[in-house]
């Protein structure tokens, strides 16, 4: 190995940052080429943690069990702002089976932020934590606590708006002469619609376990980042990385809620500290559900200006975003500014201060909001202009990024347009709505998908293959229930040319030091396969320099597939066996790393998805009854796992259109559907009949695998593809998101 340190761009939810990548001289693999025979990569497997996760023997965090563990329950703010004017503290250290009590004095920070407060800002804000030998006796200390609290009127909306209390300043981005172009339009129409604050709802609440051994610490902690999970850890009590141990095996979905170490670890390490014993904290369901987080309510008004033949001459989008009472802001108007040609474009965000917790990330933060409704103002100028909606977006299609004047480094979305009018029967839409006989009104309607996906450096792997010719690949994948460790033997098993069946991938552990990022932003699959083959690839050249080496034959004349090595000549035909079975106890061992992201080139992901809807006139009630989902992601590693992302994508983006909308109580501040019960998510009765495909063609440009992440594109456009087929169906746009039975039955009227 030749190591290089290179500069390099890494790209995460549409932030670009600049880092340095360590990199091998000698790896020269290239892009498996469309077309390319390839035994395992593109074939459908079965994920093989399946069994272990739907059998409930799979090991998550909340399931954590350690001898003489202790139980954390938090002390939460019960209503939106207040001061805290009164604590007993040592009644709940002084209440049986309590070992531990942290209160809001104490110099414990997060991010430079106080984790525990005296002046909660939000509903479920935490105000103390207490360890004690049972969830009894902690909630008895908890009780012992006898908060006195002075209420303070919550940040409302409007007021904050009117009074300009914002998170941040406000943004806005301007591309060429807007009012101009919109006043000189030859056609031109507005739209205003709010989309719903979605909250992420993952099976397994946030959580984390905490032990201590002198002064080293384990954390079993349910995140989506364990590499930044050890870093603040860290970070939070003076400890270098080599004496944190993050171990996150199963995650129960994440969703984007589950960044980092999360309030949960930092607390159970602080209370396991103060009491000498391992501490367990895990939200309770209506916990997740207040505090776990959420995509933020937003009201947008889009106006669009074009020319009679289609052509858009100018956008403008100002997007008012309920931040709650923090948060980066989401870039909500990045669609207006990239997903169609139209060289006069403004984006305004105005990010308002409220009395929730802060918005945080969830599936494609920001571009599901901005397309939702951007998506809407689209159908309304092709009814306007009377142009099929699907030919209107062909119209404006670009070949390059219009922020950074660069091209993309692949773009198949009119194949997209074209393969999901085909499935969706496009052709026949209008005659849908003559076609319905049984007094249900039914319409189509589409959408286009943008994201990022490219991902970047760093991200490492290593792979070891031993004497009976089985690999194990090693990660710092996290995998959150989407199936990437699957993926990283897929990948091993092709470069390598061994039945999927040798290979065993292992991550969700920050011990070995491999770092991988964090399992978001659809990152996982462009940032760490490359580094997998990358290290597959060392090791097959090494397999191949010892099977010289045993058949006397020149390593250049030989291959290996199936995990048989033959002579380019035909004449050999040996199972990799006859060579590792010389090693002994010795191994083949490889380490990679992802390259750099192509310069020249902006990375993004595309795709087009149509909806079928039927609206009940009397009942207002709007039933999907196809999806068909159609994205250009570069190569499909997994078509199997690729389309179980897409579909839960489109389910959760049903959603987000039908029935998913945390309510607050305006005069309180305080959430009024933080429970299952009233905060509605799909369940398999609301899913409809989900047909998806791919374009599935490699990105030549990315470095030696070809894929995009799908993480994200699947939710980007369902919302918007279901509220324009509620359109065609009646006639009738809905002011808000989601379509609920009073809100549709208000639109009809």
């Amino acid at each position: 190995m030749r190591p290089r340190l290179v500069k390099s761009q890494r790209e995460m939810e549409g932030r670009f940052e600049d880092v340095w990548v360590l990199v091998d001289e000698d790896d020269d693999l290239e892009t498996w080429a469309e077309g390319a025979e390839l035994d395992v990569v593109g074939k459908p497997a079965t994920r093989d943690d399946g069994l272990l996760r739907t059998s409930g023997a799979a090991r998550y965090t909340v399931d954590i069990a350690l001898p003489g563990m202790l139980h954390a329950q938090v002390l939460r703010a019960p209503v939106a702002r207040c001061r805290v004017t009164g604590l007993d503290l040592e009644a709940a250290r002084a209440t049986p089976g309590v070992r531990a009590v942290l209160g809001p004095d104490g110099p414990f920070t997060m991010r430079g932020d106080a984790v525990l407060t005296a002046e909660p800002g939000w509903a479920g804000a935490p105000i103390a934590a207490v360890a004690a030998d049972t969830p009894e006796a902690a909630a008895a200390g908890i009780a012992a606590l006898s908060p006195e609290l002075e209420a303070l009127a919550p940040l409302e909306l409007e007021a904050g708006l009117e009074e300009q209390r914002f998170t941040e300043e406000p943004r806005e981005t301007v591309r060429g002469d807007p009012d101009g172009a919109l006043d000189g339009a030859e056609v031109k129409v507005e739209l205003t619609c709010e989309t719903p604050a979605h909250v992420q709802t993952p099976l397994e609440p946030h959580a984390a376990v905490a032990r201590w051994d002198g002064d080293s610490l384990t954390a079993w902690v349910s995140t989506q980042g364990m590499f930044d999970a050890r870093r603040e850890l860290a970070g939070r009590f003076g400890l270098g990385n080599e004496q944190v141990r993050v171990i996150s095996e199963y995650i129960g979905g994440g969703f984007g809620a589950k960044q980092g170490a999360g309030v949960e670890a930092l607390l159970a390490a602080e209370l396991a500290r103060a009491a000498g014993r391992p501490v367990h904290l895990a939200l309770g369901r209506h916990e997740e559900q207040l505090v776990g987080g959420r995509r933020a309510w937003t009201r947008q008004t889009v106006t669009i200006g074009a020319r009679r033949d289609g052509t858009l001459v100018g956008i403008e989008v100002a997007a008012v975003v309920a931040m709650g009472a923090a948060g980066w802001i989401f870039p909500v108007g990045e669609p207006a500014l990239s997903l169609y040609a139209c060289p006069n474009v403004r984006a305004m965000i105005f990010p308002v201060k409220t009395s929730l917790r802060a918005q945080n990330a969830f599936r494609a933060p920001g571009v599901v909001e901005g397309v939702t409704v951007l998506e809407q103002a689209m159908d309304e100028l092709a009814l306007a202009l009377e142009m099929d909606p699907l030919e209107l977006r062909r119209t404006n299609h670009i070949e390059l990024d219009q922020g950074s004047g660069l091209p993309y480094s692949s773009k198949r979305l009119l194949a997209c347009y074209d393969r999901a009018a085909e499935l969706a029967g496009w052709a026949e839409r209008d005659g849908l709505r003559e076609a319905s006989s049984d007094r249900l009104l039914r319409g189509m309607g589409c959408a286009t998908q943008i994201w990022w996906g490219g991902g970047g450096p760093p991200a490492h792997a290593t792979v070891r293959l031993d004497a009976q010719a089985r690999a194990l690949v090693t990660t710092g994948i996290q995998d959150i229930g989407t199936g990437t460790l699957t993926s990283a033997r897929i990948v091993a098993a092709e470069e390598l040319g061994l039945p999927l069946d040798r290979v065993v991938a292992r991550g969700g552990d920050t011990a070995p030091n491999l770092y991988g990022p964090v399992a978001g932003g659809s990152m996982t699959t462009p940032a760490v396969m490359p580094a997998v083959r990358s290290a597959a690839g060392s090791v097959r050249r090494t397999l191949l320099s010892l099977a010289a080496d045993v058949l006397e034959i020149a390593a250049a004349d030989l291959t290996i597939s199936g995990g048989r090595i033959r002579s380019r000549d035909g004449g050999l035909d040996v199972d990799v066996i006859e060579v590792t079975g010389k090693l002994g106890n010795a191994t083949i061992d490889g380490s990679g790393a992802r390259g750099p992201n192509p310069e020249g080139f902006r990375v993004n992901t595309f795709g087009c998805q149509i909806a079928q809807v039927a609206v009940d006139p009397g009942t207002g009630v709007v039933t999907v009854e196809r999806v068909v989902a159609v994205h250009d992601v570069g190569r499909i590693v997994n078509p199997l796992a690729a389309s179980s992302q897409a579909e839960g994508g489109v389910i959760q983006g049903i959603g987000y259109a039908l029935c998913e909308e945390l309510l607050t109580d305006p005069t309180t501040g305080i959430p009024v559907n933080g429970h299952l019960d009233d905060y509605k998510v799909p369940t398999i009765a609301d899913v409809p009949e989900i047909v998806v495909d791919f374009v599935d063609v490699p990105d030549a440009n990315l470095p030696n695998l070809g894929s995009k992440g799908l993480g994200e594109p699947p939710i980007v456009p369902t919302a918007a593809a279901i509220a324009n087929a509620f359109a065609h169906a009646t006639g009738r746009r809905a002011g808000a998101l989601p379509l609920t039975p009073a809100r549709v039955l208000e639109a009809l009227a």
